[in-house]
């Protein structure tokens, strides 16, 4: 307990005090009594402690504040009124006031009525008496609940802080300048930039000019206090260009916007590649359509032509003519065959393929376009490669992929007339060598280990979907090989697909087609059943030159009362019919006629559907596709084969 003496406040400023001032009627003014009264009415605890650490005085906000009534507090040790806690760092602060240096700082009360902790902030100071000091002076605010406001703010402001740091949306508030003034870390990914870079940077540069006029409305209704949603195209610091979702509000109007932005380019792309999907499949679905309309006039072009040349008294002239009438409807067929195998979808099929034809078959199909755009097309074939199993329907999707890459590559190249596209193959160790080269402008070496990326593109928004390498790289890696992007020497981009030679199994067993036995003789009655005039004329003068007794019907329903009523040794029934289709026209006869079921043989213009493909190998009858050689009909008659 400290010795010092216990001096009243009152002691010795009383009567400085009534030196000091006059009441305004004349009389002397009591300033302590003045004084107590202004502090018994502040709302803040004062509490005057002596050197003894022991409550002198306080006012009434005081002792509520301590837990005592007014009469008890004085002579009570502060120190019971602090937090444990606390209490070495009270008495720290205040040795420092008896030092004569006033602090400030926070600290946590315990009320002795209540005992409840609550936080205030104190101001503090030396207490003097006639110049002697006699103790400290504090004046305590509770801050209470602006700490636990504050607290719970700082609490809302860190979790909500934290919500937009680990956004996978980039979040960013732009001035009315639309200069950048937050951006989150999701921001950085999404632009190539880092957070400082971006604060205090205009957004307009980052976008391209065609977007800009629209974006600058945008953010002009968001400054009026609208919101709302656009897309636009902007630069990512590397350069590449993205296409995003700017979702935008105002927190403040006239003063600041609040953008969500979402990279959507791979959503649009994948968006983009369902609809060519979706397009692919129905072309498929046209193109199995249409194909038998085209197959059947090319199969009467043809057999009439097939007919003309078979004729010995032909003139030269028109020889060369009916050739070329025959050749022509040849190569149509099969453009009509390669886009029914590119258009449809079909469960993979691994068979010996010749990669030289395959090429071929693409390259015709492309023909057309290489043609008019002056692209000259440079075959380089090893002859000497040999078959290799392979599903031929997915390699033409890749070598198609390819050859189109290369011709829009070239007719991006400015400044050249004269392209040309290099085809190449060779045999190199236990692998063929497939090379597609352009003359175009080459692949920049920063993009070259990219373009294999799934919806990476560096063609304009419309022009591609990303996807045709990675499908390519994909399949090629199914045949167990290899692709990769080089650029030529030459100048210009090659693609090299690396595919190992793999021998077919051998199993022994083969395909055996059950011989059509003649009643009697050698000559055959034969009944052709088909649609188209044309088909049935050619056929029927093909095979009555060969010694055949033959009857047409275009109908069915027609073909099965001959079937009831005559017997026949071979029937050829058309897939697709008015009345009747084959398929039904087989399955009547398997059930009532099952001899003559057993001769039928199908022709077909559409040889890629796949419900007529199953159809077709469950009956294991043979079908001459159409356009058709009557030679398939010789190997299908085995009475007109011996007379051959």
């Amino acid at each position: 307990m400290s010795k010092a003496r216990r001096v009243s406040p009152a002691r010795g400023t009383r009567a400085v005090a009534a030196g000091a001032a006059k009441r305004p009627g004349g009389g002397p003014l009591d300033l302590l009594q003045a004084a107590a009264d202004v502090i018994a009415a502040l709302p803040d605890a004062v509490v005057v402690t002596g050197l003894d650490r022991r409550v002198l005085a306080a006012n009434e906000a005081g002792a509520q504040l301590l837990g005592w009534q007014a009469s008890e507090v004085v002579g009570q040790a502060i120190a019971e009124n602090v937090s444990p806690t606390e209490r070495a760092h009270v008495a720290s602060r205040e040795d420092r006031v008896l030092a004569g240096e006033p602090q400030r700082y926070e600290t946590r009360i315990v009320n002795h009525h209540t005992r409840e902790e609550r936080d205030v902030a104190v101001s503090s100071g030396p207490f003097r008496v006639n110049g002697e000091l006699v103790g400290t002076v504090a004046t305590l605010r509770d801050i209470t609940e602006p700490k636990r406001a504050a607290d719970t703010l700082a609490r809302s402001e860190a979790r909500y802080r934290h919500l937009v740091e680990s956004a996978s949306d980039a979040i960013v508030t732009l001035d009315a300048n639309g200069r950048f003034t937050t951006v989150n870390h999701a921001a950085e990914n999404i632009s190539g930039y880092k957070r400082e870079e971006l604060v205090g940077q205009w957004f307009a540069p980052m976008l391209p000019d065609d977007d800009l006029p629209k974006a600058l409305g945008h953010f002009q209704q968001a400054l009026a206090g609208e919101t709302g949603l656009f897309e636009t195209q902007f630069y990512r610091k590397d350069g590449e260009a993205r296409t995003i979702s700017v979702t935008y509000s105002t927190p403040q109007k006239d003063e600041e916007v609040l953008c969500l932005i979402r990279d959507v380019t791979d959503q649009k792309m994948l968006q983009e590649q369902l609809i060519q999907s979706e397009k692919m499949s129905a072309i498929g679905q046209l193109v199995s359509g249409v194909a038998h309309e085209l197959n059947n006039p090319l199969a009467g072009i043809s057999a009439f032509a097939q007919l003309l040349l078979a004729e010995k008294r032909f003139p030269p002239d028109q020889r060369t003519a009916a050739e070329t009438i025959y050749s022509e409807a040849r190569r149509a067929s099969r453009i009509v065959q390669n886009l029914l195998t590119f258009a449809r979808q079909h469960k993979a099929e691994k068979v010996p393929t010749q990669l030289n034809q395959v090429l071929d078959d693409t390259l015709e199909l492309r023909g057309y376009e290489l043609r008019v755009r002056g692209i000259d097309v440079r075959r380089e074939y090893d002859e000497s490669i040999p078959e290799t199993m392979a599903d031929a329907h997915q390699l033409q999707q890749v070598f198609l992929n390819l050859i189109t890459n290369a011709e829009q590559a070239m007719e991006q190249r400015e400044g050249q007339h004269h392209h040309r596209l290099t085809v190449r193959t060779r045999l190199s160790a236990e692998a063929i060598r497939i090379e597609v080269e352009d003359t175009g402008p080459g692949i920049p070496p920063n993009l070259i280990d990219r373009i294999f990326n799934p919806f990476f593109t560096t063609k304009p928004t419309g022009s591609g979907t990303g996807l045709g390498l990675s499908i390519s790289l994909g399949i090629v890696r199914e045949h167990e090989g290899r692709i990769w992007a080089e650029n030529s020497p030459q100048q210009g981009a090659r693609f090299v697909v690396e595919l190992p030679i793999t021998m077919p199994r051998t199993s022994g067993e083969h395909a055996a087609v059950a011989p059509l036995h003649a009643v009697g003789s050698d000559t055959l009655r034969v009944l052709v059943v088909d649609d188209e005039a044309s088909v049935r004329v050619s056929l029927q003068r093909y095979l009555q030159g060969r010694g055949h007794e033959v009857e047409t019907t275009a109908s069915g329903e027609d073909a099965l009362t001959r079937l009831k009523a005559s017997k026949y040794d071979a029937v050829i029934v058309d897939m697709r019919m008015p009345d009747l289709s084959g398929e039904q026209l087989y399955e009547r006869l398997r059930s009532n006629d099952p001899t003559h079921a057993e001769r039928v043989i199908f022709t077909t213009g559409d040889l890629v559907n796949e419900q007529m493909r199953r159809f077709l190998d469950g009956t294991g009858r043979p079908c001459v596709p159409k356009p058709f050689e009557f030679s398939s009909f010789d190997q299908a008659l085995p009475a007109a084969r011996r007379r051959a």
